[in-house]
């Protein structure tokens, strides 16, 4: 007969994925909770888990060129600057189809805020038509009230199969994964391209130029179907740090979005590591059962946009060290996550600009393994 309890309970991981890919010319990546990684759950087994996150851009890029106040032609001679907030729930289910293979379901609701501290007019309206303080909940309409963004809470939902190439469950050994699967888009979009010019305007020197009309950088889905492989190693042993391991994921789009978008391709390397439980920070109902570091490095290649190829500053690779605490308890076991993050931009295109941002992340997860198991899978 199976054992069915060396899966059960595992070495919790946290080692959420929160990072960003640019915050003007290209819409931040939507953060993705990973708390089923490093979990191998044994046939029937069930685990349900949820990632908030607290997300922080602070972010500035020079000025565009060609770009006019709203409803004038006074030039935008001035650089950009804001907050970007996110604030996301990822919830998801991991379920054990046989002890070799895994499944995970999960869905992201996220509404994400941009604070624009630019320049503003004698009534506080940005006097840019690149940004201004409003939130990804709420449509956006750009020139002769064409819907240029939809708004909503509903982001991307994903498929992770995984299957357990060596599963030493909760005893040392090693722990070596194979995923892939496909991220499923969310209607919450942009239908047109912010780097458009669809304006024309007479300027001070009496010259016609072609502009940017009002529209919106930030969103909640990228509007392509997706697919990703995975490998995951970690290894347990009887010494600190008692676990460590990483991860490497390719992600590339499937097709472009019906608005004519290509989403970037990302490569993403991740490295943890987690101390034994702290003996001495102990309760009678929790324990502090790890403390532990974890640095991730993502990059990402150019986006494209039907008719206008490549998106300017779009090629990025972000590099972000984390600590997290994990706390034990019968009602599962949670964690806090602390990310600061930086990105540097490629800047081999002509149509690049500065640009900078600084990133802040607080994350609070959650999961548990049922004790009840689906008999059907159970064999």
């Amino acid at each position: 007969m199976k054992n069915k309890s060396i899966n059960k309970i595992l070495p919790f991981i946290l080692i959420s994925l929160f990072y960003s890919q640019w915050v003007m010319w290209a819409n931040p990546s939507l953060p993705v909770g990973n708390s089923d990684r490093g979990v191998g759950l044994g046939a029937g087994e069930v685990m349900l888990f949820a990632d908030f996150n607290m997300q922080e851009f602070d972010w500035w890029h020079d000025k565009v060129d060609n770009a006019f106040q709203p409803g004038t032609n006074t030039p935008e001679d001035f650089e950009h600057w804001g907050l970007l907030k996110n604030k996301t729930l990822n919830l998801g289910m991991t379920i054990g189809l046989s002890d070799y293979w895994n499944v995970t379901l999960s869905q992201i609701f996220s509404e994400r805020c941009m604070v624009w501290e630019g320049p503003v007019d004698e009534n506080g309206e940005s006097l840019t038509v690149h940004h201004r303080t409003e939130c990804s909940d709420t449509d956006f309409f750009g020139k002769d009230d064409k819907l240029i963004a939809h708004g909503g809470i509903l982001g991307d939902a994903k498929v992770n199969f995984k299957y357990l190439l060596n599963n030493a469950g909760k005893g040392p050994g090693n722990r070596v994964f194979l995923g892939g699967g496909f991220i499923i888009p969310s209607k919450y979009t942009i239908t047109e391209s912010p780097w458009i010019k669809n304006e024309i305007i007479t300027n001070q020197d009496g010259v016609e130029v072609e502009t940017y009309s009002p529209h919106r950088h930030f969103y909640l889905s990228d509007g392509a179907y997706k697919m990703f492989t995975e490998v995951q190693y970690f290894k347990k042993r009887k010494k600190n740090p008692v676990f460590w391991g990483g991860t490497f994921l390719f992600e590339f789009p499937l097709n472009e979005s019906k608005y004519g978008f290509t989403p970037s391709k990302k490569y993403e390397f991740s490295l943890l590591a987690l101390s034994g439980p702290i003996k001495f920070l102990k309760a009678k109902n929790f324990q502090v059962s790890s403390i532990g570091v974890s640095l991730i490095a993502v990059h990402s290649t150019r986006s494209e946009w039907e008719g206008l190829g490549e998106t300017p500053n779009s090629e990025a690779t972000a590099y972000i060290p984390g600590v997290s605490i994990l706390f034990g308890s019968k009602a599962g076991t949670f964690g806090i996550n602390i990310q600061k993050g930086y990105e540097n931009y490629s800047k081999k295109s002509i149509n690049d600009i500065d640009e900078e941002s600084d990133i802040v992340s607080i994350t609070i997860s959650y999961r548990r393994v049922l004790n009840r198991i689906i008999d059907k899978l159970y064999w």
